[in-house]
């Protein structure tokens, strides 16, 4: 058991920078900041840390930060930051996603109780400008017990990945794009535009 609590450490340190980061807000201001991010206890071929984040800004104009961690064998974090723009129709499309119903009506995102007793876990999550105010969206998938929060947090969760799919989706393909798209640019001194 020893050995599990041990390794259990990058989980709940992952999970807790995750809770962090909502406390902070972008100097400018942005359509939508998309954060994705995964995590393994088991042995694997690349990095068992994974942390994405992509900020759209009312004018096209989009940051992506992609984070790659090894815990196994002690290396620090690899970050890579790009910029690009996106076409009017992308934009259009990720406004009608944000309008939609159904991602409106999502409940505030609930922060996963640490430490976990997960063998893996991921969590994606959307701050979408609303007016004057942020709207915090998102969910946890795990196997393993999981985190002990309320089953009322894990069912907002199951709804929330069911409506953000589309998002999801989205933020998947504009990552996608192809390489001469992006511009690589030094990375900034903040997690996530924060």
């Amino acid at each position: 058991m020893a050995m599990r609590t041990n390794i259990l450490l990058p989980l709940v340190l992952a999970a807790a920078v995750i809770g962090q980061a909502a406390e902070h807000r972008l100097p400018k201001p942005f359509i939508v900041r998309v954060s994705e991010s995964w995590s393994t206890l088991h042995p694997t071929a690349g990095p068992n840390n994974l942390s994405n984040c992509l900020i759209v800004l009312p004018d096209g104009r989009v940051h992506l930060e992609l984070r790659r961690q090894e815990f196994f064998d002690g290396r620090a974090t690899a970050l890579t930051t790009y910029e690009a723009a996106l076409n009017n129709k992308a934009l259009g499309i990720l406004q009608g996603i944000l309008d939609d119903a159904g991602v409106s009506r999502l409940h505030q995102f609930a922060q996963p109780v640490v430490p976990m007793d997960v063998d893996d876990w991921q969590g994606f999550t959307a701050e979408i400008v609303r007016g004057p105010k942020v709207q915090r969206v998102g969910y946890l998938t795990w196997h393993g017990a999981g985190p002990n929060n309320s089953e009322g947090d894990k069912t907002a969760w199951k709804e929330a990945s069911v409506a953000l799919k589309p998002l999801v989706e989205w933020s998947h393909a504009v990552k996608s794009y192809t390489p001469s798209t992006w511009k690589r640019v030094p990375n900034p001194q903040t997690i996530c535009g924060e």
